[in-house]
């Protein structure tokens, strides 16, 4: 049997706490090693490398008869001295190091061991330059190597050690099931040894899922905050870890003194890094999500940091671990822990830049949604679909700017009245809570507090506002548009005073066409971007449908869905095919309403438009009753009124009567109302799946007692018909790093090791077995 080197056995029996999680880390890992002979586990300070690299090397030690040996640099502090720690870890003869490169190559040339080098990072150079030599030299000798960044040297394979899997406070968790998340398991057992007796229980589990949430699974901080239970309950604890540094300043003496604190380790990472990366460090805390280059370029460069320097320098800190570097569709974005994040604030506030840096990122976003809102309507959709979804906290942030800086208002305005992000978005709420904090504090007649009060009266039609805002909003915009003489926002104020009535009395539709058409002409004459006269478009040949007028509705929807397949626009294009699925089912061409409204629903994917979603679903349902399939149709209505409930509101009420009688009369009301409380129990995307025939709920069911969420299950499916990670988030317009952390919970819910095991228990599933 191969044994440890004396260094490696020593440190092995020093463990004086047990190995939790990272079950997969370990067998990717061990895996790397049947491709390469030098692996480099990269991660920020405390995530667990070290523990993670002699976990590796016992459990490899059998495939290394000369043996594995530890080389600790983390106190090494001349990059000379390099060769001879590894020297000192070989235990070799002090007569044969008068030349230490030498002594080394002579000695591992013919030897098959394994070199664990820890904590390379604040010395990568001279560790680069020795194991470049040792593995062109020695072909029998691996390494395996913890640094918080990358070697870059050939051959080397990078596995970045992520934090351990937390679960998320706001999922409905089974009593007694966060102890599955590897997170919550290393609490519990560090809390153990602090507090004997410590459990995590009914009382404390919430508390305890809280904490982990909040320490973002970084093994060292858990254990810190494991200490300090000695003098806090739990739930004390987590309600102190707004300030961390604070709080997690004490940790156990026999740790290394740059693990003793959450502040002196990243203290360490912070005096590895050069003066530029300090630098932008800092001023990439100010964005509250992830950032893609532009971003960064645009709020963190100035005459410090040239713009240019920008990339090299968002590279440096990647291969330092303190940015993560994530893949969303073709666009690469960054992304930092929120621990590292509270220290870079806390540096920038103590530069005293915090100020200029937090007015580049508001006049960054606010020219980000203005760019968008003109190139909206064009073959760059989905990808600002997708942009301003990732750049959705930052938005926030930038508007939470805008309320409390003063004079800062009426840039806010400009920004939260863009009617076509918030719809696109599903943002229609949240924009009614930004409208009214801003509109309190700019009172100036000006367009943007016009455009904003008719957005405003929007939101009160589509979140079932008060009437009383919606008239007071409506009449304020148009006194303001018309005493500034601003066209554009004249056209707004008249599109909504049209809505309005289509909306209200039948009584009022012909007085609704009527301003409808003023507005759109309105909009021409005033250039305002093309989405907002599509969105009148949609509305008005609803009219026209309600009305009767078919053909004008005909002509009106194809002139729309032309033009917007030209433009290679898809929100209004999705809406257009919707009503040309309405009409082609009042012409009863049921094959064509239901091809028509199913690519509705495909092209909605990219967005967040829950109305969209729930007025399309609804006409497939009709579409269903009208094809003589009655229980198809109840399933889908029980699912489009999930949606509907949703919303807080419902329209299309009248036709809706007529189809479900007819679907009714089909089926008899037992079976209908069995297949409405199945599409009841059906999540949105599985209703949408259903109603595409992906799939049925008698095919798939989701199992009562599955633990897994309705995202997690699809990905199991997924896993069990053999897709890796990467093909995964692909499939799923995800990132990477997202579909390996939804696997990780899967079998930890699952309380499983393997994907084929996952597999197996999605075909029980499928087949109905109770032991699944």
């Amino acid at each position: 049997m191969a044994s440890l080197s004396p260094k490696l056995a020593s440190t092995t029996a020093a463990e004086l706490t047990s190995f939790v999680g990272r079950r997969n880390d370990l067998t990717s890992v061990r895996q790397l090693f049947s491709v390469t002979r030098l692996v480099t586990l990269t991660g920020i300070g405390g995530v667990g490398k070290t523990r993670l690299a002699l976990q590796v090397a016992g459990e490899m030690r059998r495939a290394f008869p000369d043996g594995v040996h530890l080389v600790e640099l983390a106190s090494l502090t001349d990059p000379d001295l390099v060769p001879q720690a590894v020297i000192d870890a070989l235990d070799l003869p002090e007569q044969r190091v008068a030349d230490p490169m030498s002594a080394l190559s002579d000695f591992l040339r013919e030897r098959r061991l394994l070199l664990i080098l820890d904590n390379c990072e604040h010395l990568v150079d001279a560790t680069a330059d020795l194991l470049d030599q040792v593995l062109r030299g020695a072909p029998d000798v691996s390494v395996l190597v913890t640094s918080r960044q990358a070697l870059r040297i050939g051959g080397e394979h990078i596995y970045p050690v992520p934090p351990l899997l937390v679960p998320d406070p706001e999922d409905t968790l089974a009593p007694g099931s966060a102890g599955r998340y590897p997170s919550v398991a290393l609490f519990a057992d560090r809390s153990a040894a602090v507090v004997p007796g410590f459990a995590v229980t009914p009382d404390n589990e919430a508390a305890v899922v809280r904490l982990c949430h909040r320490l973002e699974g970084i093994p060292l901080a858990l254990e810190l905050a494991a200490v300090r239970l000695r003098v806090l309950t739990v739930d004390e604890l987590a309600s102190r870890l707004d300030d961390r540094f604070q709080v997690l300043r004490e940790g156990n003496r026999n740790l290394p003194r740059r693990h003793r604190t959450l502040q002196s380790l990243i203290d360490w990472s912070h005096d590895l890094c050069t003066e530029a990366e300090r630098l932008l460090w800092a001023r990439a805390s100010v964005f509250a999500g992830g950032f893609g280059a532009d971003s960064a370029e645009a709020v963190c460069a100035d005459q410090a940091l040239p713009a240019a320097d920008v990339l090299d320098t968002i590279a440096g800190l990647v291969d330092k671990s303190i940015l993560v570097r994530e893949e969303h569709g073709r666009n690469v974005r960054f992304r930092m822990l929120e621990t590292l994040r509270e220290y870079g604030r806390a540096r920038l506030t103590e530069s005293g830049e915090q100020p200029a840096v937090a007015r580049r990122h508001r006049d960054w976003f606010a020219h980000l949604i203005a760019t968008a809102s003109q190139e909206w309507a064009g073959p760059r959709q989905e990808d600002w679909a997708t942009r301003l979804r990732l750049d959705h906290p930052d938005i926030r942030a930038a508007l939470e700017y805008c309320v409390s800086e003063p004079g800062e208002a009426r840039v806010g305005l400009g920004m939260s009245g863009e009617l076509w992000f918030w719809g696109a978005m599903d943002h229609m709420s949240e924009a009614s809570i930004w409208l009214d904090r801003l509109l309190a504090l700019d009172h100036e007649p000006s367009r943007e507090r016009a455009w904003a009060l008719t957005m405003r009266g929007f939101n009160c039609i589509f979140v079932g506002g008060d009437p009383a805002v919606l008239d007071r909003c409506a009449r304020e915009a148009i006194e303001i548009a018309t005493a500034i003489d601003d066209a554009a926002a004249i056209a707004f104020a008249h599109h909504l005073a049209a809505y309005r009535r289509s909306v209200g009395s039948p009584d009022d539709l012909a007085t609704a066409v009527s301003l409808f058409l003023e507005a759109l002409a309105e909009y021409a004459a005033a250039g305002v971007p093309t989405q907002y006269a599509d969105g009148l478009r949609v509305e008005l040949a609803a009219t026209y449908i309600a009305l009767q007028d078919i053909d004008a509705a005909d002509a009106l929807v194809d002139e729309m869905y032309a033009r917007c397949s030209a433009a290679g626009e898809s929100w209004n294009h999705s809406y257009a095919l919707w009503l040309r699925g309405m009409l082609a089912l009042i012409r009863h061409d049921l094959d064509a309403a239901e091809r028509d409204l199913a690519e509705a629903l495909r092209i909605k994917g990219p967005f967040r438009d829950t109305l969209g979603l729930a007025l399309t679903l609804e006409v497939a349902s009709w579409t269903a009753a009208a094809q003589g399939d009655g229980a198809r149709a109840a399933v889908l209505l029980g699912g489009t009124d999930v949606v509907w409930r949703s919303l807080g509101s419902r329209m299309l009420r009248g036709r809706r009567t007529r189809y479900e009688a007819q679907a009714r009369a089909e089926v008899g009301d037992g079976l209908f109302d069995d297949a409405y409380r199945r599409g009841s129990a059906l999540t949105v995307d599985e209703t949408v799946a259903f109603a595409l025939r992906h799939e049925t709920p008698e095919a798939a069911p989701a199992p009562v007692d599955s633990p897994l969420t309705p995202r997690e299950r699809e990905v199991a499916d997924l896993v069990a018909e053999g897709m890796s990670n990467k093909e995964i988030a692909a499939k799923l317009v995800i990132s990477l790093r997202t579909a390996e952390g939804h696997v990780e919970k899967i079998l930890s819910k699952l309380g499983f090791k393997t994907r084929a095991q996952i597999a197996t228990w999605i075909a029980a599933q499928h087949a109905g077995s109770p032991h699944a």
